[in-house]
C-alpha cells in the first residue's frame, strides 16, 4: 500500500466502488481518481469485507501477505501435483512398452 493515499480517501473510493451500479465497474472509478482498476477493487474488497478499519495505515499489508501465503501454498500444492502426474506419465508409458 503507498502512504500516499489518506484513509478518508481510500473509504470514499471504497464506498463509491461498493455500490451495486458500479459492480464491474473498477475501471471507471480508477480512471476517475488516477488509480489503477486493481487497487479500486483490492478497496472495494477490503471495506466489504472488513468495513472502513480494513483500509486503516497496515491493514493492506498484512492482507498482501495473507494472499501471498495463500498463493505460495497453491503453489506448493500444484507442483506435488506435477511431480505425481509426472509419475504416473512415466509409469503408463513403461507399461505400453510391454
Amino acid at each position: 500500500m503507498s502512504n500516499r493515499y489518506t484513509k478518508a480517501f481510500r473509504v470514499k473510493v471504497a464506498k463509491e466502488a461498493s455500490q451495486p451500479e458500479f459492480k464491474g465497474m473498477e475501471h471507471v472509478i480508477a480512471e476517475k481518481y488516477g488509480l489503477k482498476p486493481w487497487t479500486v477493487r483490492k478497496w472495494s474488497d477490503l471495506y466489504i469485507e472488513k468495513g472502513e478499519s480494513g483500509l486503516a495505515k497496515g491493514s493492506l499489508t498484512r492482507s498482501k501477505s495473507s494472499r501471498e501465503q495463500e498463493l505460495e501454498k497453491e503453489n506448493a500444492e500444484l507442483k506435488e501435483e506435477i511431480r505425481i502426474l509426472k509419475k504416473a506419465a512415466a509409469f503408463l508409458a513403461d507399461l505400453r512398452r510391454e
